[in-house]
């Protein structure tokens, strides 16, 4: 089992009995103890997950699980479409860039397929098709391990098929964006894709509608300070400030 699986599993089961543990893990995984705490470990760096003594906790009580992909796609959809109108208005023609996966993203692309002329990188399968239709387009799907709820590519071959480009932009749909303490996703295998897009993009345009401003899930993306752009819809509060990046309004018709 590779490491992102052992915290996935990890993270599975602190959502539903709220504590680990070192031995139980070791067993469970058929690794050392020592294989375990590094675990624990990276994820408390990463702001996972607290450490105690034998085992470890969750940060916060109060994350829910995110509402299944297909559940997601029908709720926002005019302030999804909308965001993603402003955000192709913040993309010169023919830059190239990163798209995770995501209800928001997915909107974003199909504004962004009617102008088409840029290079897109995902992992996402349903962006990728949509992309792959318009002519002016180039489009690359990223190899990896397909996800049963989200239709989309995660694990070690996507992150190493990602540090293969340099993009212009990473287009991120988180599940949190906190003005102070960053953006967030709920599971650890999107979150690595994610801060991997970031890593090897210029700019970071992070798409978030109203109802996820000043929300966190548990597992960080990135500080507010590495982000570049939030895009986010009339909703949100107007006062609405980053330490380093500029926030957009888009206003649904």
């Amino acid at each position: 089992m590779w490491a992102h699986e052992r915290k996935s599993r990890i993270l599975e089961i602190l959502g539903r009995e709220g504590r680990v543990y070192t031995n139980s893990l070791a067993h469970m995984f058929d690794v050392s103890r020592e294989t375990v705490r590094r675990d624990l470990l990276e994820m408390e760096e990463d702001g996972n997950l607290q450490r105690v003594h034998g085992g470890a906790t969750p940060l916060r009580a109060d994350i829910v699980p995110e509402p299944a992909f297909r559940d997601r796609l029908e709720a926002h959809s005019e302030v999804k479409a909308a965001i993603g109108v402003r955000a192709c208005e913040l993309i010169p023609p023919g830059s190239t860039l990163f798209i995770d996966a995501g209800t928001t993203t997915l909107a974003f692309a199909q504004v962004l397929a009617r102008r088409g002329n840029v290079r897109i990188i995902t992992n996402a399968i349903e962006i990728a098709q949509i992309m792959a239709r318009v002519d002016s387009c180039d489009t690359l799907l990223l190899g990896g391990r397909p996800h049963s709820d989200v239709p989309a590519t995660y694990g070690e071959m996507t992150l190493a098929e990602i540090d293969r480009f340099l993009a212009d932009f990473a287009v991120i749909s988180p599940v949190g964006m906190h003005p102070t303490r960053g953006a967030t996703d709920y599971e650890l295998h999107e979150a690595e894709v994610a801060r991997t897009m970031m890593r090897r993009a210029r700019s970071c345009i992070m798409l978030a509608h109203a109802d996820k401003i000043g929300t966190e899930s548990r597992v960080t993306i990135c500080r507010p300070d590495e982000i570049d752009h939030v895009v986010t819809d009339d909703r949100a509060l107007p006062g609405l400030t980053l330490s380093r990046g500029t926030v957009h309004y888009a206003v649904p018709g």
